[in-house]
């Protein structure tokens, strides 16, 4: 995991310098300032560290406030075959709290580790863009699934109808998944928890906020100012390093089903005029090289120049973000895209999927 907390001390040490330079671009007649790369540095530097970061941060104990049990059951089916992790809303293998514990609990109880995933063929008003977008990112998280011997799967269509059917057809003995406070996302969590036998346990672990949803506050809250302390005072316990989710030692009777990417594609339901952008790789590896690109070229002056629509500032972070490819937010408010309400590309409920 990138460390968070390197950012900021490093925008906190250049504040002065940043002002310093804003004075003296408005002396100069409103130059815009020169976005140069930080030299020494070759591309794919922040790869690396941060798989240095995870392996170092193996064996790191998992916080159990970040974690709820949706069921009455707490206890691993007996005589199951598999534990299940539910990836909805965090759309990633590495630095997902929800697929570390769902590996920390298959590791205890000796059993294979699966990944489901279930896709609806219309989701509101998303177009081909957001669903290309996002389904090229699942395909890296395949293959990565392959290398560490998980089996994924994709369900096609509301997750009631599909899930509770899975679990029972691969005798998992509990169920895990990720956090999303939106309406239609709490309506499949509450869907999927009447229909899943009694006797399996039903979690959830919010891997979308540095400090979890229900730990920063317990009440709705409406405004940044009031938030933000109740989220500061949590962040020497949750803002951690994350451990790697590593090869899994136990493997599956029988493997997932092959997925058709083409057909996948062609059967959605959605608008196929908006077509992909090409400035945004879709997967996680995209995600940690615009990262790596903002904090090489454009971190020095985010501070002075973020709101300035003629200097390219930001981090262009949202489309990752916002499909769970990479990285966490630090609050527990919802991302949208950057340019203001209701303007950016990727602009839709904050999920397309279960």
């Amino acid at each position: 995991m990138f460390h968070i907390r390197d950012l900021t001390t490093n925008m906190s040490a250049n504040k002065n310098n940043l002002k310093r330079q804003m004075k003296s671009t408005i002396s100069a007649g409103g130059k815009q300032p020169k976005l140069t790369g930080e030299k020494g540095k070759e591309s794919g530097w922040l790869l690396k560290e941060v798989a240095e970061l995870r392996r170092a941060a193996q064996g790191c104990e998992f916080n159990k406030k970040r974690l709820r049990y949706l069921s009455d059951t707490q206890k691993v089916k007996q005589s199951s075959q598999g534990v299940l992790y539910w990836m909805s809303r965090d759309q990633r293998i590495q630095d997902n709290w929800a697929l570390i514990y769902s590996q920390q609990l298959a590791l205890a109880e000796k059993l294979p580790l699966h990944i489901c995933f279930c896709l609806v063929p219309k989701f509101l008003d998303a177009t081909y863009r957001q669903y290309a977008f996002m389904l090229k990112g699942l395909q890296e998280v395949v293959k990565e699934c392959k290398s560490l011997d998980i089996e994924f799967h994709l369900l096609s269509g509301e997750p009631v109808h599909n899930l509770p059917a899975f679990v029972k057809s691969w005798n998992i003995g509990a169920v895990v998944t990720d956090f999303n406070p939106l309406r239609i996302s709490l309506q499949w969590i509450d869907t999927v928890k009447k229909h899943l036998p009694s006797d399996i346990p039903f979690i959830q672990v919010d891997a979308h906020n540095v400090v979890p949803c229900w730990e920063a506050s317990t009440k709705l809250e409406y405004g940044a100012r009031t938030i933000r302390g109740k989220i500061t005072k949590h962040l020497q316990e949750f803002l951690t390093d994350m451990p790697l989710v590593d090869t899994h030692p136990y493997c599956a009777s029988r493997a997932a089903k092959i997925i058709d990417w083409e057909e996948v594609l062609s059967s959605l339901e959605v608008d196929h005029n908006v077509c992909e952008v090409e400035w945004a790789q879709p997967g996680t590896t995209g995600g940690m090289f615009m990262l790596e690109s903002f904090i090489d070229q454009r971190l020095h002056i985010f501070a002075t120049h973020r709101n300035n629509p003629n200097s390219d500032a930001v981090s262009h972070l949202s489309p990752w973000i916002h499909a769970g490819g990479c990285l966490s937010t630090p609050g527990s408010r919802s991302i949208r895209p950057e340019g203001g309400r209701g303007r950016g590309q990727f602009e839709i409920a904050e999920s397309m999927t279960s």
